[in-house]
């Protein structure tokens, strides 16, 4: 015969049942971080906001951290990387190893503790993020909020800007000696970031973001990957470190360096950092300087040029204003673009001496790659899937920048010296 439970015992029995345990310290930890994400997020919402705050506290943020992290002679935060890609490659093979473990308790444990670290280093890396620049990223172009500038411009305003920046580069090029066997002696690298850094403070009078600070830009120890795929720099908004390729021609360095402290000081957009390091470096007493601002301008408006001449043309050939043969070949071409010149003017070009400047660079960049052992040269896979992946990445980059992608400083340009 079962002895009966007294009815008292089964009541304390269920109430102990029904008595909730206290969150744990993971999980307030978790909790408190994603609504901190949360709120920090909400200024993205209004890009006003945001020129708010990249304005008036990025700069404060950036300038102490940056001090500090410039204080090391490598980047804290390639290292973190390598450290977060470490971790990250450790957690699928603890995965892995979880099919065949799954009954040790003890590795159970062990999984449960690295996942709950891992999982708050992410919540961290995101944390981090959001104000040193997700909402940067999300302010307006250049800061300047709602104005509303043209975005339309003549084939004559095109063509006169592309022939100023080309007299200006050739002008810089007259004031660079070049040796007898076309080498040209530049600034060495530490100093080229010095003088960058110099043109974009000077800058600040008229985009008071680029006031303050200004770290060394560090060289990167994975400059070989970087070459593969063809980027310059970048910053790592963890640790605000602007961080270049190592295997730069001098003359490019200028403007590479100048570009990354663009992003470093809050404008985040790919046009923006454009448009203030040619800028900047073409107002720069120091012809090297204006050589490569200017060098980058007309490069980047000469395709807008070309555009607009074929434009252009295409209206002088329906108005009868110019005749088109029947059959353009190599014979009647010439004849062609002597009608078509007089109205559209001879294309400005930029002087051998400009050419040769740049070339002499290359040498030296070449020089640079070089004199340095690649091992992933005897790794045609390796290679392969670099080139591949940085394929996708600019193409994903492209597709959220859109009209703020690199091509379209030629708009900022345009309307900066027409407006």
């Amino acid at each position: 015969m079962t002895t009966p439970i007294p009815c008292d015992i089964i009541v304390f029995d269920m109430a102990k049942k029904k008595e909730k345990r206290p969150a744990s310290g993971y999980k307030k930890t978790v909790l408190i971080m994603i609504f901190l994400i949360i709120i920090l997020c909400l200024p993205a919402l209004s890009p006003h906001l945001c020129d708010l705050y990249t304005d008036n506290v990025y700069g404060i943020l950036c300038d102490t951290v940056s001090r500090f992290t410039g204080f090391f002679p490598i980047a804290l935060g390639e290292i973190l990387m390598y450290i977060g890609v470490f971790l990250l490659l450790a957690a699928v093979l603890f995965l892995l190893l979880l099919l065949f473990l799954h009954r040790k308790a003890g590795y159970h444990r062990f999984c449960k503790t690295y996942f709950k670290t891992f999982s708050i280093i992410i919540l961290a890396v995101i944390l981090i993020y959001i104000p040193t620049w997700f909402i940067p990223f999300n302010c307006t172009v250049l800061g300047r909020g709602d104005a509303e500038l043209r975005t339309d411009f003549t084939y004559d305003e095109v063509y006169a800007l592309l022939q100023f920046f080309a007299e200006e580069a050739n002008a810089a090029a007259e004031e660079i000696y070049i040796a007898e066997d076309g080498s040209v002696e530049f600034y060495p690298s530490e100093q080229i970031g010095a003088l960058a850094a110099e043109a974009m403070q000077n800058l600040g009078s008229e985009y008071g973001r680029l006031k303050g600070y200004y770290p060394p830009i560090k060289n990167a120890i994975c400059s070989d990957i970087l070459e593969r795929m063809m980027i310059g720099g970048y910053n790592y908004p963890y640790t605000l470190e602007p961080t270049r390729n190592r295997y730069l021609s001098p003359l490019y360095q200028f403007s590479l360096d100048a570009h990354e402290y663009a992003h470093h000081k809050g404008y985040e957009k790919e046009n923006e950092a454009n448009f203030l390091s040619q800028l900047a470096l073409s107002k720069s007493s120091d012809p090297y300087l204006r050589l490569s601002g200017f060098y980058e301008m007309y490069n980047y408006i000469y395709p807008a040029y070309v555009d607009a001449r074929d434009e252009l043309i295409d209206k002088l050939v329906e108005s009868g204003k110019v005749i088109l043969p029947e059959k353009l070949d190599k014979e009647n071409f010439t004849e062609f673009m002597e009608q078509v010149v007089v109205y559209t003017g001879r294309e400005p070009d930029l002087s051998d001496r400009v050419i040769q400047i740049c070339d002499a660079g290359n040498n030296i960049e070449r020089e640079l790659y070089n004199a340095d052992e690649h091992v992933i040269d005897e790794m045609p896979a390796v290679n392969d899937l670099i080139v591949d992946t940085a394929d996708q990445g600019w193409e994903i980059q492209g597709e959220l920048l859109q009209e703020n992608s690199y091509d379209g400083v030629v708009l900022l340009l345009l309307q900066y010296y027409f407006e």
